[in-house]
């Protein structure tokens, strides 16, 4: 039972701001970008239509007898501070017919038009520190009202932008700008006519009928159409939602296994918003996701991975809910271990080896990265054995495809041991494609030749460089010999190389791509990195400190980049025979 309804943006957004319309706990965050809110505007202006809506109309009386949990708009964005949506709090009611609306389709819109209304963004300006507040300045919309279409081949019309204060005062003889917000101010056209006078803008037709345009389109037009459904049951309303949303590419199946989960678990949202907060916070930033945490709650549950909403049901969700205190402590401990490993959102491939781990950690608790008594040896050995699954399962892209059941058949193997964690447990496990945990001596020297400098070189120099502090600095990758040494084509050359060998065009690639490889790759600490820069290897050796700190250096050989060709293989042969004892 339902009806169409249509009404303009200026009473939507004031029902909005009045807590009349709030948000599901199934809907997702706010995604949207700057360009795609002043893209939307521009539609606003031209008159094309931007979507119908749907909403939920629910009396406040089943909201507040079945504890379903209701969301606000966020009206003043922030990146850092302000990006997920505030709980509702307890509806006051003195009608029990007095109904609300929830929106279940237009989330992104909504609140993109009462951000530009009522609101204000902040985004992380590129190059600043995470944690420096003046690194998210605060903005307004605002409306060039000098703004006009030159030509059809234009994409954009009327030009909105974002701004703070001080820029929207600097004016141009090509722009107005115009605070969007204020328009709402006004009742009727008299008044808009009032203030054209009173700016003195009746001479220029373009800002006249900008001005104009914009009131008629946020305050006269009825232009948002929505249709309203009644129902009482939750499970009726993710039935819809769910029918709604995954037509296309708008969710992914663990968004809507997220939006089933917190539609039963109350507090659901604000617990993995705040685990996500905290854990991707850790060290120098991760990147984590819902759709991370949603599969490891099923994977330590130890419930089927693969994602499906139908069935998915309440009794489930109670047991990850009643856990969720283990979980959560499984998850953080975990990423932690990580940070001290060296492993970074820049240097982890998948994700999801990550996940085996997390379930070592949830079945043997909070000594399964330690030991009890304490022996430092066989702290390391459980630690070193994680880091080389990590680093083993990524190199042979063991979650590259099927991960349901990659993840599944780890699971197993992992439930037959109640020991400490070994990466051999694993290692005769086939995957799909006949991809394993196996390796060689040959593929160890492959990858001294396969990998240019990446991620995957970087873990294999985690290996190599186990005692560094990565928790506590960031460590970046450095050429031995600096990448920039081979840029001169001219000066390589004409280098005589030992021997008598001639430089030609192919020993001149080979060196391009060796530069990159394994054995000229180091790892600095970021400052001691930079200060290095681009300094000859043979001149940066002569400070007896860096020729004491570095590790896998060949004695007694030149290290000027002519002798680059016996540098490079020594070098090899050194970090080969480390890489075999640590992992044959």
């Amino acid at each position: 039972m339902g009806q169409y309804v249509k009404n303009t943006i200026s009473a939507i957004i004031e029902d909005i701001d009045s807590k009349k319309i709030f948000l599901p706990a199934i809907q997702r965050k706010y995604v949207w970008t700057e360009s795609q809110i002043t893209r939307l505007m521009d539609s606003i202006m031209k008159g094309y239509p931007f979507g119908t809506f749907l909403f939920w109309k629910v009396k406040k009386t089943v909201i507040a007898t079945k504890q379903y949990s209701m969301y606000e708009f966020i009206k003043d964005f922030h990146e850092r501070d302000c990006y997920r949506n505030p709980k509702a709090g307890q509806f006051n009611i003195t009608n029990t017919d007095e109904t609300i609306l929830s929106a279940l389709d237009g989330q992104q819109r909504l609140t993109s038009l009462y951000i530009a209304l009522k609101g204000t963004i902040a985004h992380k300006l590129p190059k600043k520190h995470w944690n420096n507040d003046d690194a998210f300045p605060k903005k307004e919309l605002y409306f060039n009202l000098l703004s006009e279409k030159k030509n059809d081949e234009e994409d954009i019309s009327y030009i909105f932008k974002f701004l703070t204060a001080e820029e929207a005062a600097e004016t141009s003889v090509d722009t107005l700008w115009y605070k969007v917000k204020e328009i709402l101010q006004y009742p009727d056209l008299k008044a808009i006519n009032r203030l054209i006078l009173l700016n003195d803008w009746t001479a220029n037709g373009v800002i006249t009928d900008n001005i104009v345009k914009l009131f008629e389109q946020i305050k006269c037009e009825e232009l948002i159409n929505y249709f309203e459904i009644e129902t009482e049951s939750i499970d009726d309303v993710l039935d819809i939602f769910v029918r709604v949303n995954s037509g296309g590419t708008v969710l992914s199946k663990t968004d809507l296994l997220f939006s089933t989960i917190v539609s039963y678990w109350d507090n659901g949202r604000e617990e993995i918003d705040a685990l996500l907060a905290t854990i991707n916070k850790i060290g120098d930033h991760y990147s984590f996701s819902n759709d991370f945490i949603m599969r490891t709650c099923l994977y330590v549950m130890d419930m089927p991975i693969s994602l499906k909403v139908d069935t998915f049901g309440k009794d489930n969700v109670n047991k990850i809910k009643t856990n969720w205190k283990a979980i959560k402590a499984s998850i953080k401990d975990t990423i932690e271990l990580l940070n001290e490993l060296g492993f970074t959102a820049e240097n982890i491939v998948a994700d999801n080896a990550i996940v085996p781990i997390i379930y070592y950690r949830y079945k043997h608790g909070v000594d399964a990265f330690t030991n009890e008594t304490r022996d430092k040896d066989i702290v390391h050995n459980v630690r070193l054995e994680i880091r080389k699954f990590l680093i083993i399962a990524q190199i042979k892209h063991i979650f590259g495809q099927s991960t349901s059941a990659t993840l599944t058949t780890i699971r197993k193997e992992l439930e037959k041991h109640t020991d400490k964690f070994k990466l051999c447990y694993l290692q005769n496990l086939k995957f799909v494609g006949d991809s394993n945990l196996k390796y060689t001596e040959d593929d160890i020297k492959e990858w001294f030749e396969c990998y240019e400098k990446n991620a995957f070189t970087f873990m294999l120099l985690s290996l190599l460089y186990p005692h560094l502090k990565y928790g506590q600095k960031g460590f970046h990758q450095d050429h031995m010999h600096p990448y920039s040494g081979f840029e001169k084509k001219d000066v390589l050359m004409s280098l005589s190389l030992p021997n008598g060998e001639v430089m030609d065009e192919n020993k001149l690639n080979l060196w391009l791509h060796q530069r990159n490889t394994l054995a000229n790759l180091q790892l600095l600490e970021g400052r001691e990195n930079e200060s290095k820069n681009d300094e000859p290897l043979i001149d940066w050796l002569k400070a007896e400190a860096n020729k004491d700190n570095v590790k896998y250096l060949p004695k007694g050989i030149d290290y000027s980049l002519v002798n680059f060709d016996e540098f490079l293989e020594k070098r090899k042969e050194l970090m080969l025979e480390k890489l075999k004892e640590i992992l044959l």
